[in-house]
């Protein structure tokens, strides 16, 4: 869960005796836990890590001239969190830090398109600070820092719904990380052992958390895991191929299809437009295979689902269509409308139809759907695993049979969305 985003402007003091005394004056600090205040935040943030964290952020930088920016994720060395931050050189030379601050087994990546849309914004925030702060604006920098403050709960806000995902934003997460891509492709071969998935991941990325990644594959019914009593080998006297182990009792895709009850509404109200939309979902359709969509594909869906402003949009347009120019406000302040528009019908979600009036009408294209598959195509390779002499991908008797009474007991299980 998110405990807030925490604002700082470096500010080098000097004291009476000449010395030069570095520090980090809160600009504004949003929690969204009521135990912390301005008062106590060291307890989720102490000055040393803020230091760490600026220290990543100006290697080298001290050099550059002009406005400069960056981001940085890593974990706190002083408390048990991980953080997301943003930095932000103004041409003025004045510096400043924006810190998410997350709990340890939150997955921080979905979050990070989050917050580079907050330093989007933030970005002529802090521009307009400093001009302010040189002219000595006190109630133009009182403004400032008051719509710094509702930028940053907007964010919290936006963050906090992506901790209840609905299933198929779930579904999403599988495709929307190269880790779990490669645990579902690698299960797609055979049963491997959490302890193999590890060592796998970390030639992708270092230090992974296999519990967090295994979630939403566990959440979905997707895999299943167990425990197998390894056996003693005979020359060596060592117990191999014990451990957990996870199984792929259902394969699945990320797919787009019609939406089928927009389509039987506009066709029995006889709509006018109707015949130019089917032709547009029949043209689509036509060249459009799930199973042989490439990932690139599947993963920029994942991202859009993913993407709090777009999947609020897509909601909307699951059971209506609008002229363009009469679309409902339900975006937030800060989204570009045009561009959400434009990024969906790039991804053929969304579609534009001109009337006889030359009116534009916004219609769904596409609906998403997770398919889910019984992956019958897992037992001959179950069986190919078990005989091979290799020594790579090579599984025990014990397994195989395992995955194959996993296969046998979940084929009647059903994964509605």
């Amino acid at each position: 869960m998110i405990q807030g985003i925490l604002t700082f402007e470096f500010i080098l003091n000097q004291s009476e005796t000449g010395e030069i005394e570095p520090e980090f004056k809160p600009i504004q600090l949003i929690f969204s836990e009521e135990g912390f205040s301005e008062d106590n935040y060291s307890d989720l943030i102490v000055e040393n890590d803020i230091f760490a964290i600026f220290y990543q952020h100006t290697t080298g930088v001290f050099n550059v001239s002009g406005g400069y920016s960056n981001f940085y994720t890593g974990r706190l060395k002083e408390t048990p969190y991980q953080v997301i931050s943003y930095f932000k050189q103004e041409a003025g030379g004045s510096q400043y830090l924006a810190i998410s601050i997350f709990s340890l087994d939150d997955e921080i990546e979905i979050f990070e398109e989050l917050n580079k849309n907050m330093a989007n914004r933030l970005e002529s925030i802090f521009e307009t600070l400093e001009k302010a702060k040189i002219t000595k604006q006190v109630s133009l920098i009182y403004n400032i820092k008051k719509s710094l403050g509702d930028k940053l709960k907007f964010t919290i806000f936006q963050v906090e719904r992506l901790f209840r995902l609905d299933k198929l934003q779930k579904a999403a997460l599988i495709f929307n990380s190269e880790e779990r891509i490669k645990i579902l492709t690698t299960l797609r071969e055979y049963p491997v052992s959490k302890r193999e998935i590890k060592n796998i991941l970390e030639k992708i990325t270092l230090n992974t958390n296999i519990d967090i990644l295994i979630e939403p594959f566990l959440e979905l019914n997707i895999i299943r895991r167990d425990w197998i009593k390894g056996i003693r080998d005979a020359k060596t006297g060592r117990i191999k191929h014990q451990g957990e182990y996870l199984f792929l009792t259902k394969d699945i895709l990320l797919a787009q299809i019609p939406n089928k009850n927009l389509m039987n509404h506009l066709k029995e109200s006889k709509h006018k437009l109707y015949p130019k939309y089917e032709q547009k979902v029949i043209n689509f359709f036509s060249n459009y295979n799930p199973y042989t969509q490439p990932v690139e594909e599947t993963k920029k869906l994942a991202s859009f689902i993913l993407n709090p402003d777009l999947y609020d949009f897509f909601a909307l347009m699951r059971n209506n269509y609008y002229p363009l120019d009469k679309i409902p406000k339900i975006l937030s302040d800060w989204a570009d409308r045009e561009l959400i528009i434009g990024e969906l019908k790039s991804l053929n979600i969304l579609t534009e139809i001109k009337d006889e009036n030359k009116k534009s009408w916004i219609f769904l294209l596409t609906d998403i759907k997770p398919l889910i598959i019984y992956p019958l195509y897992l037992l001959p390779k179950i069986k190919e695993a078990y005989k091979t002499k290799k020594k790579e991908g090579k599984i025990t008797y014990e397994i195989a049979k395992k995955a194959l009474d996993l296969l046998e007991v979940t084929y009647p299980e059903k994964i509605e969305f």
